[in-house]
């Protein structure tokens, strides 16, 4: 296996970028700042050369006999206990280049767009700084040999996504948002952790790198390759917001709208899916494990889709659309059609990115408004974000032959061809109403008269440093799906062919009309969905009233309300009693004492100790007629 030592530069570009922003901003804070510029050009200028670098190990990739497509990097060894040795690895696959491919080259764009989004923002350069340690996190996550070293970019995501979130932190529901964030996060992490610990256990190899535990993955028992890929399974969810730990996604929108871009289409929520790829060597050999996976994915998808249709804010409506569209990501993991999961982080990153950055255009137009019912009419006004965003509608909708379409497809497809009937079934409903709520937005943002004519009258087409990212993303989110043009109609499946080596998986043998029939199903769920959309919304709509299920829906069934209840509630009532009964008379009594026992001898000392010579002399009389005492009794005089 080949060293190649530029890999550690990948993830360290960012990082150092991350480093030297922070020094400057805070140097400069609060005294003449350096101009916006140098900050933008400081901060895209890691993004874009791990971007190159991405491209020239992909190439080298290509260059070797598709079984030898490994190269690792070791730059120093991390810790050593003993006879163990755990060095910072990195290891680049098909896989992981793929990865790193669409992160660097979207993370890139976000970084761009947000030069003109974060103008005159007092702290640009302290978001810029969070920007590059967020992707710097992400690829170490990506590019880790080892789960050690991806849980070192878990968790720095982790605390970016707790930093960018809550970055407007003056208003308290900002902070609020970034706590849950973390919080909720922390408990996925507890059972990536436990699985982390029960595999290693289990396996028993003399390594912890991937390849060394897929060599040795033949040790685990059922019971604990059940347990593992379970545990690992609800780290993931917290990561990839699906149920139970999604609440944290929606109020994520409460950061910047770049932030929204990089957490939903580059980085952090697509971890969990590619964790359950990296270990499929594992889930491949445990089907109740991939099954409960499958369903749990597209139950994900069911419900988010469900609040989806009935919120009001342009940004939850896509911070749910995320949320669906990484139910259908686990679905096609879960089935064990890794590289059609696969497919959908690499498609989606594009029409979601291009989605939240065309809201992100929208909003900034109309001065930071965010309701879709206090929009309307702006396809005149903004016709390049309109263009676009209609671009990445259509992807997300899964309109033939954009990009959403083929990734989306082909999980379906593969859900029928392994039996999984249900999840076919539900994933071709969600595509349905993903068609609805998708073009809901669009319709009732772009179409229609203006419902706030001031903000309308005011409104105009976003800088070219915001619009170029807007065509480029739009671009791919047009053809990224022609990559993995599928067998039936002439295609090679590039996409499927290149991960084939990193990935274990079955492939089905399903006839034509299975593929039809999947195809077809999906081609007639965006018919519906679309043209209810347009009867209700094309022409003008006004903001509905919901009553009964609606309303329930429209409240996301009080989730939020009923954690709160069973678990925030009594956690802190808990906590409180601790606080004041346990840790004051139980836990700190010893500490307490220890001073009080010293507080007690002063005080003993302080009778006595009164500073005068003629009591002194008295104590000494009756100190000596004791001891005079004492020796009489002993001598019997």
């Amino acid at each position: 296996m080949e060293q190649t030592t530029y890999l550690g530069f990948i993830p360290l570009l960012p990082l150092a970028g991350a480093l030297v922003l922070g020094v400057m901003h805070v140097a400069t804070c609060q005294g003449n700042r350096i101009a916006e510029k140098l900050y933008g050009i400081l901060g895209c200028i890691g993004p874009v050369l791990s971007f190159i670098l991405a491209l020239k190990l992909f190439f080298s990739l290509k260059g070797l006999p598709a079984p030898d497509r490994f190269l690792t990097h070791e730059p120093f060894t991390w810790f050593s206990v003993g006879d163990l040795t755990v060095p910072m690895g990195f290891l680049a696959d098909p896989l992981s280049s793929l990865m790193l491919l669409f992160v660097t080259f979207v993370g890139s764009l976000i970084h761009v767009y947000s030069i003109g989004y974060m103008a005159g923002d007092k702290n640009f350069g302290k978001f810029f700084a969070y920007l590059n340690l967020f992707l710097g996190s992400m690829l170490i996550l990506v590019l880790g040999n080892s789960p050690l070293v991806m849980f070192v970019g878990w968790e720095g995501v982790g605390l970016c996504s707790y930093l960018l979130i809550s970055f407007y932190s003056e208003e308290r529901e900002n902070v609020v948002a970034g706590n849950k964030a973390f919080i909720v996060n922390r408990i996925g992490d507890l059972g990536f952790v436990l699985g982390m610990a029960f595999l290693f256990w289990g396996i028993g190899a003399d390594g912890f790198d991937y390849l060394s535990l897929k060599a040795n993955a033949h040790n685990l028992t059922p019971a604990l390759g059940i347990t593992v890929c379970l545990l690992l399974f609800v780290g993931a969810t917290g990561k990839s917001a699906q149920i139970p730990l999604y609440v944290w996604l929606p109020d994520a929108m409460a950061g910047p709208t770049p932030v929204s871009a990089l957490i939903h289409a580059a980085t952090m929520v697509t971890a969990g899916v590619y964790m359950v790829a990296r270990f499929s060597f594992l889930y491949i050999e445990v089907p109740v494990a991939g099954t409960v996976v499958a369903w749990i994915g597209i139950l994900t998808a069911l419900l988010a889709a469900v609040f989806g249709m009935f919120q009001n804010d342009i940004k939850k409506i896509l911070a749910y659309s995320t949320v669906s569209q990484l139910g259908y990501m686990f679905a096609g993991v879960g089935v064990a059609a890794y590289s059609a999961g696969i497919f959908h982080v690499f498609t989606h990153a594009f029409f979601k990115a291009l989605l939240f950055l065309g809201a992100g255009s929208v909003i900034l137009a109309l001065h930071h408004q965010q309701n879709i019912w206090k929009m309307g009419g702006l396809k005149k006004k903004l016709p390049i974000t309109y263009g676009t965003v209609l671009v990445g509608s259509l992807a997300l909708a899964g309109c033939p032959p954009f990009a959403g379409f083929f990734s989306k497809d082909e999980i379906l497809f593969s859900a029928l061809a392994t039996g999984h009937t249900g999840i076919w079934f539900i994933g071709v409903i969600v595509a349905g109403m993903t068609a609805y709520y998708t073009f809901r937005m669009f319709f009732v943002v772009f179409h229609g008269t203006p419902r706030d004519r001031h903000s309308y009258d005011h409104a105009q087409e976003s800088p070219r440093v915001m619009t170029i990212p807007l065509i480029v993303l739009a671009i791919g989110a047009g053809f990224a799906g022609f990559l993995n043009f599928p067998a039936i109609f002439g295609g090679h499946q590039q996409v499927s062919h290149w991960l084939a080596p990193s990935l274990a998986e079955h492939h089905p043998d399903a006839g034509l009309g299975v593929e039809f029939l999947a195809i077809g199903g999906s081609v007639l769920a965006f018919v519906i969905g679309i043209s209810i959309a347009y009867r209700k919304f094309f022409g003008g709509a006004e903001e509905p009233v919901y009553r009964g299920f609606c309303k329930f829906a429209a409240n996301k069934f009080y989730v939020d309300e009923l954690y709160a209840t069973i678990i925030v509630r009594p956690y802190r009532f808990i906590g409180k009693a601790i606080r004041q009964m346990i840790e004051p008379y139980i836990t700190d009594a010893p500490a307490q004492g220890v001073p009080w026992l010293y507080r007690m001898t002063g005080w003993v000392f302080k009778v006595v100790q009164v500073g005068y010579v003629r009591v002194y002399a008295i104590y000494m009389v009756i100190g000596l007629s004791i001891m005079s005492l004492l020796i009489s009794q002993s001598l019997n005089l």
